[in-house]
């Protein structure tokens, strides 16, 4: 925890993790991730949903995603009971729409498909089971301009019943600079959405300021070399994530949440970053984006 000085008052600030995954069928899962996390300085951390054959299931089974969404779900509740702030993003990653287009699927039958799925997590925001859908989006990876085109319709898809529910959207991009963020802006206009409940998941901490001045919510991942450091440039305008997989077979491909929560606190120690944008980037930028969903 952090003390900040708020006029009179003193503040302790916890670390807060935007987005973060929890499996216990391939790493520790949510109540260790939850534990650990705590320990190390955590206060809050939303899990978002991971692939549906990350957790055994098949893709295109509606069943199956049920049984992520509810993956999901438990996590944050697992979270919840250790003492952290949680809530749970539920949706279907853009890798879903390619496996199926692999496999034999139509472009029509899949966009039916992922549309059903994001009605299913408007539904769990309606029930107060979550606080937002993702992580839609497109491939981060090269595919062709069929495949991103749909890609994108279930995009805006997804930010139109975000829109209707109140609910933020973890959107899943490639990394193409600022015409990606553009990108964005124009599908939110199109929506119709508040662009503070668009997060635009593992950005390149250069465009952190772009997409804030683009009405954006900015989400930077604390373990690529030098991505927090190039964010700070343009201020606290962003909130972190550690998009931690739990997979034990992929131990180094992104950090844990407690180790995002040290390095934050080394940041304070060295003067990187004050306490006050500590408490912009763990308090005030993750009310910009959930509002009323999460109690931060």
């Amino acid at each position: 925890m952090f003390s900040v000085a708020m006029g009179s008052v003193r503040l302790e600030v916890g670390v807060f993790d935007n987005h973060a995954h929890a499996n216990e069928h391939t790493g520790v899962g949510a109540a260790e991730v939850a534990r650990r996390f705590k320990a190390a300085g955590g206060r809050g951390v939303v899990f978002v949903a991971l692939l549906t054959w990350s957790i055994g299931g098949r893709p295109g089974d509606r069943d199956w995603v049920v049984r992520l969404y509810e993956h999901t779900v438990r996590n944050a509740e697992v979270a919840r009971w250790v003492g952290l702030v949680s809530g749970a993003v539920v949706g279907l990653h853009p890798a879903e729409c390619v496996r199926l287009l692999e496999a034999g699927w139509g472009a029509g039958e899949v966009e039916e498909f992922m549309r059903w799925a994001v009605d299913l997590a408007a539904k769990y925001v309606e029930e107060g089971r979550a606080v937002g859908l993702g992580e839609f989006g497109r491939p981060h990876w090269p595919v062709d301009g069929g495949v991103r085109r749909l890609c994108n319709r279930v995009a805006l898809y997804a930010l139109e019943r975000a829109r209707d529910v109140g609910a933020a959207v973890h959107l899943h991009l490639e990394r193409g600079g600022q015409a990606t963020v553009d990108s964005i802006v124009e599908l939110a206009k199109r929506a119709g959405i508040d662009p503070a409940r668009v997060v635009m998941h593992h950005i390149e901490g250069a465009l952190a300021g772009y997409a804030y001045a683009k009405g954006l919510s900015p989400s930077v991942p604390v373990g690529r070399r030098g991505e927090f450091e190039d964010a700070l440039r343009s201020g606290p305008v962003f909130v972190v994530e550690s998009d931690y997989l739990d997979d034990r077979s992929r131990p180094g491909a992104v950090i844990p949440p407690w180790t995002l929560a040290s390095k934050l606190r080394q940041y304070v120690e060295k003067g990187v970053l004050s306490a006050e944008d500590m408490y912009k980037i763990c308090v005030e930028n993750v009310r910009r984006v959930y509002g009323g969903l999460l109690e931060v």
